[in-house]
């Protein structure tokens, strides 16, 4: 338990500016949809009418869970912006709490469960530039280290450059504080996410407490097992946590549609844990898909299946849905895309230092990505994880709050690619190699040869 006490008070910090940063100008209760959902809200009366029909918007969405947090706020404040704002700082301060839960549950790595718990506390009020600016230092001491250890022999330090760089790019993105915590519409992702996590934690503790493990051959280097390094049998075969996950998992889907991606990501978090040596128990993902398929059933008895003008106007196809896409895809794409655009003012455009920037972006990332099979199972994870959450809302037009649960999804491939550059930087200024002297022919002491 010690082990994980430091990370965790260092999550717990980094939820403090997301609190002190939290909105309550008068204006939070001025946006249009806050206004409209507000009045509707008053006008019913009646809280739980939210589970039979469509939400206070009635743009064709059944979203009952998310509601409720703007009833319970409504009953709290009535017109208190300052109050709306809290509960939104509050909801997003316990998705990085969540977050570092489930982390802990899927790696079972304090620093894992801490760093990304921290990197995303930093991301909701928009500081992650710290992470980035952290990167570059670490790229900067590899390069220079890295030469006055190994000179021109390249190999053995521009890795670890390359790679810190492509982390520190990957962490900039568009503006979550305000499309989270500062947007009261926001708060149906945030809802969302919270229970994402609650069910992905309860699934993966689980699976960790209970699932058969690949056992290895033991080693002469392997401590003996004893009484206190076995789980009690009667621990392992309680289903409370799977219970947890269905139950989190019915409620996520009740607060946002992105949610339709929870049970894929669940089968993601199996393969995670069987990656790792768990056999995970296939049988409850049964259970997960199976309430998505009550889920899908219950909206369409409840809420009008024609496209409201709300979603014809956020609907899309096309290149956008492809160019989104891979963002969380191969996000090099964009480093060449930037080099084209600027080519296009002019060759002479060679000359200057942007187009090249966006050269080195991209051969960062390449690098990064192919070095990443040194933790592969936190980079690939990550990855995959961020996509799944992501996925559906790339055929709508963008809002900075479809990304809130794919980039704490994210958090795992920037941790596990920011130890990789750790692992390198190492390498980078570890001391040169020395041969051994030549060996005379024969060796003293050799018995004669015929």
């Amino acid at each position: 338990m010690k082990r994980w006490l430091g990370p965790f008070v260092a999550v717990v910090l980094a939820c403090l500016p997301i609190l002190l940063a939290r909105a309550s100008s008068p204006g939070l209760l001025e946006d249009t949809d806050t206004r409209v959902l507000l009045t509707v809200i008053r006008q019913r009366q009646d809280p739980l009418s939210w589970f039979t029909g469509d939400w206070p918007l009635s743009n064709h969405f059944y979203r009952p869970i998310s509601t409720l947090f703007f009833e319970l706020d409504n009953r709290l404040y009535g017109s208190n912006a300052a109050g709306y704002g809290l509960t939104n700082a509050l909801l997003c301060v316990a998705c990085v709490l969540l977050l570092f839960w489930f982390l802990r549950e899927l790696t079972d790595r304090p620093l894992v469960a801490g760093a990304g718990g921290v990197l995303v506390g930093l991301w909701r009020v928009g500081y992650h530039n710290s992470f980035a600016q952290l990167a570059t230092v670490l790229a900067i001491v590899a390069g220079f280290g890295g030469f006055f250890r190994h000179g021109l022999r390249l190999d053995r330090f521009l890795p670890a450059v390359l790679v810190f760089l492509a982390t520190g790019t990957l962490v900039h993105y568009g503006s979550i504080y305000s499309g989270v915590v500062a947007w009261l519409p926001g708060r149906t992702a945030s809802v969302m996410t919270v229970f994402c996590l609650i069910a992905m934690a309860a699934y993966a503790r689980y699976e960790r407490l209970g699932a058969a493990r690949v056992v290895s051959e033991p080693t002469p280097l392997d401590p003996p097992a004893t009484r206190t390094t076995q789980a009690s049998e009667g621990l392992r075969q309680r289903p409370i946590w799977a219970v947890v996950a269905v139950l989190a998992t019915a409620l996520a889907l009740g607060s946002y549609e992105q949610a339709v991606m929870l049970p894929a990501t669940l089968v993601g978090v199996a393969v995670i844990l069987r990656w790792q040596g768990f056999r995970p128990r296939w049988g409850w993902q049964a259970a997960f898909w199976g309430v998505l398929g009550g889920y899908l059933f219950l909206r369409y008895q409840l809420v009008p299946s024609d496209t409201s003008g709300y979603q014809k106007q956020q609907l899309r196809f096309g290149p956008g849905v492809l160019l989104t896409l891979t963002e969380y895809t191969l996000p090099f794409l964009g480093g060449l895309s930037g080099f084209r655009v600027q080519l296009e003012t002019g060759i002479v455009m060679l000359l200057t230092a942007a187009p090249w920037i966006y050269v080195l972006e991209t051969v960062s990332q390449v690098t990064a990505f192919y070095q990443a099979r040194r933790r592969l199972a936190l980079t690939a994870g990550g990855f995959g994880l961020a996509f799944l959450a992501f996925l559906p809302m790339a055929w709508l037009k963008p809002f900075d709050h479809y990304h809130y649960w794919p980039l704490a999804m994210r958090s795992l491939l920037i941790v596990g690619l920011f130890a990789v550059g750790l692992e390198l930087l190492v390498s980078a200024w570890s001391p040169r190699g020395r041969s051994a002297p030549p060996r005379p022919a024969p060796a003293p002491g050799s018995l004669p040869r015929p």
